[in-house]
């Protein structure tokens, strides 16, 4: 198992994990509350989450960018570092399974409404834990190929759209004040701009830490822009009314794309963008918690958490959650809140040890 990643491949990870899962879901999430303002309220978020994430980072940074688990054991002693590191394992096996039922809802919805939502949900997993098994840095290597390839499609695509907008459905702006904005920031906080805690699980494994937080951070921006430009073409071309409507509001505007008659379906560009980007959150998910369980156990090697953190996730991924509207409303009113319960407990633990004094047990590495 290998897993030493360079800065290059955690930047491309950090883009997938922010884009990937986010782009068909953001427009209509946003757009519930802030309507045609939900652009302002993607920035809104995009700025606050590295806000956030910044003060995570200078807090990893005093600890050398360790394993969190290590340096939650450090901090906080055996017993308690036990039920934090389960609870920090709970909320990657938990966000992989809304992860995967996203997936078979959008599959089920979208593409082949007639097909079981059982066999997207395994095929995904099955690939994700054949990811994991090699390591950190396969899911890495994969993913250093496909995203640029990816973001070209991704762009091509929203240029191919660009005859469409009316800037008239941008308007009027803040004529309903601020409130909304910010309610509109809120759903889209902790998907994904908090749950990206997750990734500072591999911080250890990059191999020269010299800039790593910059790297970090940039990777986010990047990320959130990209967000942020296909949520303001969503509602330029569509308007909010109709975007409010649809669940995946990003592939129903590829649509009506055709360039020739022989090349139709341009939509399908954006749905393989997405579930690129599912794979890659469901592995990142499933490593951290693997390697969490890895820490907690005092195991040599994570694979026999493997399976049974599968089955988990497949089993939790059609309990949460009774249909697609019950799924959405979760998201839009308590998703953020449950992430951010997390990142306050990382924030205080990280802070307690450095005003304990616990930090300078963790040597820096090169």
């Amino acid at each position: 198992m290998n897993h030493v990643i360079s800065k290059q491949q955690l930047f491309l990870l950090v883009i997938s994990f922010v884009t990937g899962s986010s782009i068909l879901m953001a427009p209509g999430l946003t757009a519930t509350f802030a309507k045609n303002e939900a652009w302002v309220s993607t920035v809104t978020a995009s700025v606050m989450g590295l806000l956030l994430n910044f003060l995570l980072i200078w807090l990893m940074k005093k600890y050398h960018y360790a394993s969190i688990f290590e340096i939650t054991e450090k901090v906080l002693g055996k017993v308690m570092s036990f039920f934090v590191n389960g609870m920090i394992i709970f909320y990657a096996l938990n966000l992989a399974a809304y992860i995967v039922r996203n997936l078979s809802n959008f599959m089920t919805t979208s593409i082949s409404p007639e097909s079981s939502p059982a066999s997207f949900q395994v095929l995904i997993l099955l690939i994700a834990m054949y990811s994991v098994f090699f390591g950190l840095n396969n899911l890495a290597r994969v993913n250093e190929f496909i995203t640029p390839i990816t973001l070209v499609l991704l762009a091509a695509s929203l240029a191919l759209v660009l005859n469409q907008l009316e800037f008239s459905n941008l308007k009027p702006f803040f004529s309903r004040g601020v409130m909304p904005v910010w309610h509109g920031a809120y759903t889209i906080l902790g998907f994904p701009f908090i749950e990206i805690i997750i990734m500072s699980s591999f911080f250890t494994y990059v191999s020269n830490k010299k800039g790593l937080g910059r790297t970090y951070l940039t990777a986010m921006f990047i990320g959130g822009a990209v967000l942020a430009l296909t949520v303001l073409m969503s509602i330029a071309i569509q308007g909010y009314d109709l975007v409010i409507r649809q669940t995946y509001s990003t592939f129903e505007m590829m649509r009506d794309i055709t360039i020739v008659r022989l090349f139709e379906r341009v939509e399908v560009l954006i749905g393989v963008f997405w579930i690129f980007g599912i794979f890659v959150k469901i592995s990142c998910c499933i490593q951290a918690a693997v390697l969490g369980f890895k820490a907690l156990t005092k195991h040599t090697t994570y694979r026999p958490f493997m399976i049974p953190s599968i089955l988990f996730v497949w089993i939790m991924s059609n309990q949460v959650h009774l249909n697609i509207v019950d799924f959405n409303n979760f998201v839009l009113k308590y998703w953020t809140l449950w992430w951010f319960a997390l990142y306050v407990l990382f924030v205080l633990f990280l802070a307690a040890g450095l005003l304990l004094g616990k930090h300078k047990s963790f040597h820096k590495t090169t």
